[in-house]
Formats: structure tokens, C-alpha cells, sequence
């Protein structure tokens, strides 16, 4: 309880980060993340205003070690999935393109079924798209340690052709869907007649100054699996829209700090709220709304791969973040504690 205390204390004085300040906070995480195996690798970053403290931990055995890790590269997961959705925002603050529009246009070739998607349908996903594509899964059967690896843009070709279906029970209803990410970065790239890695440099990495975030960069730490063993790198290939991205704190602080910038109308259209999940939770453009009537209003997302985990959450009302990213699989029993602690430490920035 007097850690708490001295930490609400630190976190509210957060211009007077001392020593002390710098121990509680440390102690804290620790605690919260005793339960991680050796190896485990956590980078923190706690945003006030324009102000940024970093965190930055490794656990060997039974003993943590604090490093300076706020350059450290890790798998970023489904939060790709955030840029992806601003680069669609920032065409249609540009006027290059509507969400209403379907994407169809995009392909030269019809969907199958004659199936029309929308650009926000993607984004939001209420297209009524399934998880995955139905023809990736003997490809996850075959190499389970880098599942997406060899999914090319050809199979997803034959797949938007021959295979293509909705779920009617879900259309128009939100239904998580790396398919409609990557299917999302497929058609904005064919729009632009751009790379997608091309946009993203130009239109966000460039922008906010954002050098240690793309797709083929080398993790700073293996990942740990769900049975505490070394995890493979997982690539995306033609689905790198979903979930492809390797990133830092240092780099995803920028980019969180710019969305405190009422000015910037693209990055602000990815947080109006496009569809209701429940009574607590909507979705705007890929990023997650929670309480979005309240003043307190958090935008969330998450990823996860084979190795690694990550979570962020922030507040404009406030301008307030966390940001987390560490080296544990989605598959292990605590994972699930990076979101945990993400909130708690969000809750705690007054």
C-alpha cells in the first residue's frame, strides 16, 4: 500500500521525476510483473503532456535488472494495425477517398460472390470477414512457429476470387479480423499505386520522426513462447497490414504525443467512434474506445505474435499514456498482465 501511495505521488508530481520517484515506479512494474519467466524483457514509456518517462526492465532467474531499453525493437503485433488505419484516415482527410467507398476498385479483378467492402468496414471490423483467410490454415499446420510467413500476395488473390465469403450473421457487426487489416493495407497500396511500406514511410514514420519502426528490422530480444522456450520472428507477408510492424517506446511516444494535437485532423478522425460495441466500448478507425461518453474516454489497442506482447492506452482528455512492449507470446498464461498493467498505470496518471 505505501508503494501505491508513493507512486500516485511520483506519477501526479510528474515533473519532479527523483530518484526515489524513478524506484517506486520500478518496484511497482516489478511487482506487477513478478510472474514472468528468465528472459522476459519489458519496455515501458508513462507520457504527461509532452513529457515522457521510461521504464525499462529485464529478468534474469529471480532478479530484475533495470536497463535503458526505450530504443529496444520488439514486435508491435495487431497495433500495425493502427498505422494502417491512419494511413486510411489520411487519405480521407486529403479527399482522396471516402469510407463509405468500397475497395472494390481497387482490385483488378471482381471478389467473389460480387462481395462489396468498405474501406471503414475494414478498419472497424464490422465487414463480416472471417479471422483469417480459409486458405492460410495449412500454411499455419505446416510452419505453426511463423504462421503468416509464407502467405503471399498470390494466395491472397486466389483467395479474394475464388473464396471470398462473409459471415451474414456477423455483417455489420464487430468482428475482430486480421484478414480486413491486411486486406485494408492491400487496397490502399493498389489505390496509391504505392507500396504500403512506401505510404507508411511518407505519410506517418517521416512525419513524426518515427526512424526505428518498419517491417524488416531485428528484435533487440528473442521472444519467449507459451512454454517459456526461444520464439520465432514472425513475418506477415501479405498480411503485414494486420500485424507486421517491429517498433520501440521511443518511437510509439511520438506518435501517441501527436495524437494530443487537436489540429490534426487525421489522426483525430481515427478516434471517432464509427461503431458501438457494447454499452463501454466502441471503435473508431482501428483504434478501441473505452467509456466513450465519459470525459475520462481511454483509446486502446494491443498486439500479439508468437514471442512478443504489447499494449497502449491514452487519454487526450488528460494527455496521458502508457505504452508497453515486451517479449512474451500471446500463448503465455501471463500475458494477459501487460494489458493489466497498462491500464492500472494509465489510471494512476492524473
Amino acid at each position: 500500500m505505501r508503494i501505491l501511495f508513493s507512486l500516485i505521488f511520483t506519477i501526479y508530481s510528474f515533473c519532479s521525476y527523483s530518484q526515489e520517484g524513478r524506484d517506486t515506479l520500478t518496484a511497482f512494474i516489478s511487482s506487477k510483473l513478478d510472474s514472468m519467466p528468465s528472459g522476459f524483457a519489458v519496455s515501458v514509456a508513462l507520457i504527461k503532456n509532452e513529457e515522457i518517462r521510461y521504464v525499462g526492465l529485464t529478468k534474469h532467474n529471480d532478479t530484475w535488472i533495470i536497463r535503458d531499453l526505450k530504443d529496444s525493437l520488439f514486435e508491435i503485433g495487431s497495433i500495425t494495425k493502427i498505422f494502417t488505419s491512419t494511413l486510411l484516415a489520411h487519405q480521407v482527410v486529403h479527399s482522396k477517398l471516402k469510407l463509405t467507398k468500397p475497395i472494390n476498385k481497387s482490385f483488378p479483378y471482381k471478389l467473389n460472390n460480387k462481395i462489396k467492402l468498405t474501406y471503414q468496414d475494414l478498419a472497424n471490423h464490422t465487414s463480416g470477414l472471417p479471422r483469417l483467410p480459409s486458405n492460410i490454415f495449412p500454411l499455419i499446420i505446416k510452419n505453426q512457429d511463423n504462421p503468416y510467413a509464407e502467405y503471399s500476395v498470390e494466395l491472397l488473390d486466389k483467395y479474394l476470387q475464388e473464396d471470398l465469403k462473409l459471415n451474414k450473421s456477423k455483417n455489420s457487426s464487430y468482428a475482430y479480423s486480421n484478414l480486413g487489416a491486411g486486406l485494408l493495407a492491400y487496397a490502399l497500396s493498389n489505390i496509391c499505386e504505392e507500396p504500403f511500406e512506401n505510404l507508411l514511410e511518407k505519410d506517418i514514420f517521416a512525419k513524426y520522426n518515427m526512424t526505428q519502426t518498419a517491417f524488416d528490422l531485428k528484435t533487440s530480444y528473442s521472444g519467449i513462447s507459451g512454454e517459456n522456450q526461444p520464439a520465432s520472428n514472425w513475418q506477415f507477408n501479405a498480411l503485414k497490414g494486420a500485424g507486421g510492424l517491429i517498433s520501440s517506446t521511443s518511437d510509439l511516444s511520438k506518435f501517441i504525443i501527436a495524437q494530443f494535437d487537436s489540429t490534426n485532423y487525421g489522426l483525430s478522425l481515427t478516434r471517432q467512434p464509427t461503431h458501438s460495441i457494447s454499452t463501454n466500448m466502441s471503435i473508431g478507425l482501428g483504434w478501441h474506445i473505452i467509456n466513450p461518453a465519459h470525459s475520462q474516454t481511454k483509446y486502446w489497442h494491443n498486439g500479439a505474435t508468437g514471442g512478443f506482447t504489447s499494449s497502449i492506452s491514452f487519454r487526450t482528455s488528460n494527455k496521458t499514456s502508457v505504452i508497453i512492449l515486451s517479449n512474451i507470446s500471446a500463448l503465455h498464461k501471463q500475458s494477459m498482465l501487460i494489458d493489466k498493467v497498462c491500464f492500472e498505470l494509465l489510471d494512476l496518471l492524473k
